[in-house]
């Protein structure tokens, strides 16, 4: 039998409230030739049964798999497909119908590359649309007319950028790969909490340029209680940046040996990350005046994870330090000229 030109991933738990939506997106995609492979961690809220109604689609299988966490179902999703190209289809996310075809279109087009993405669209638990936040709107800006060009964008470059300045995907719901890629970088690491996805993208932009595709072609839902945190917080703030030493210095992550001759060259990569997290725990005189209470939840956050940045602070008297300021957008242009990455992007005359 012949293998389906796309594997969809759906990872689920309890988001029944979305999944009417969600499989509507996917049903009407305009591409057809797909298989989708739905991992359920016994969901209590409905979820499984409601799936029980595409049990005669021959593309749709069916399975519940252990509840291990986020990333493990993910995880479980890829041992079980298919198809040539992967794409994860969040369950509590949307998809405009022609996300998969225009998606596919660049790797088809050129076997060399393993990762295509879109731009996206943030909505709310309602679906209506939402401003970006401030992160957002700075890589936005950075990326400026990139965003509406068709185009090839270095995968080293992608690294620095996202050590630097925060990934240019942002959420996965924008991604599809080649399923080989897989076997070059590994599955998703299932000890890094909400977070495996950063861990994963900085490793697959390293073994590969990146399909630039225009259009906000999925959508990224916010709401209390998903798996995605809306604060950042010292907790976050060192997991990011321990994803991010992780594959610096792991030798089959693929870090160019030229960039290991410049001096403190992987001090210079994190340097951003680093300034992001020690800003997180607030330890400054005007964030206790602000804030009490977050101050509190800094010290104490520091006490277990950064006593010697408390150590620090208190002989500072709690004043502001260097330590804590960056310019996030410039920062990333110092870096990807220091390591002498290939930017901007390449246009792909008459679009893909």
């Amino acid at each position: 039998m012949k293998s389906p030109l796309v594997s969809i991933c759906v990872p689920n738990l309890n988001m029944r409230p979305w999944l009417e939506e969600r499989m509507e997106t996917l049903l009407a995609q305009t591409l057809t030739d797909w298989e989708m492979v739905v991992c359920d961690s016994h969901s209590t809220d409905g979820s499984w049964e409601f799936f029980q109604k595409f049990k005669g689609d021959p593309r749709v299988r069916l399975y519940q798999v252990p509840k291990e966490g986020i990333y493990a179902g993910w995880n479980e999703c890829l041992c079980r497909l298919e198809g040539r190209y992967v794409y994860f289809a969040t369950s509590d996310d949307t998809a405009q119908p022609e996300l998969l075809e225009r998606l596919v279109t660049p790797l088809e087009r050129l076997p060399e590359l393993q990762v295509a993405v879109c731009d996206f669209q943030r909505i709310g638990a309602d679906g209506r649309k939402l401003e970006d936040d401030v992160r957002l709107a700075e890589i936005r800006s950075f990326l400026g007319e990139w965003l509406d060009v068709p185009s090839i964008r270095n995968g080293r470059a992608e690294f620095l950028i996202q050590a630097s300045l925060g990934t240019t995907w942002h959420t996965m719901t924008s991604v599809m790969f080649r399923r080989t890629l897989i076997d070059r970088i590994g599955m998703f690491r299932t000890d890094c909490g909400s977070y495996a996805d950063s861990d994963w993208s900085l490793r697959a932009q390293l073994a590969s340029d990146i399909a630039y595709v225009p259009g906000r072609l999925a959508t990224w839902r916010f709401y209390q209680g998903q798996g995605s945190p809306h604060r950042f917080t010292p907790r976050i703030g060192r997991t990011l940046l321990n994803c991010l030493e992780t594959v610096l210095h792991d030798p089959r992550s693929g870090i160019p040996a030229s960039w290991k001759q410049i001096q403190d060259w992987d001090k210079q990569i994190t340097a951003s990350r680093r300034a992001e997290y020690l800003a997180s725990f607030h330890l400054w005189r005007r964030a206790a005046a602000d804030d009490p209470r977050l101050f509190a939840q800094g010290v104490w956050d520091a006490v277990r994870l950064e006593p010697g940045l408390l150590l620090r602070q208190m002989t500072r008297g709690f004043g502001w330090s260097e330590e804590f300021k960056l310019d996030f957008t410039r920062r990333t242009e110092f870096v990807l000229k220091l390591f002498g990455a290939s930017w901007p992007p390449q246009r792909v005359e008459g679009g893909w």
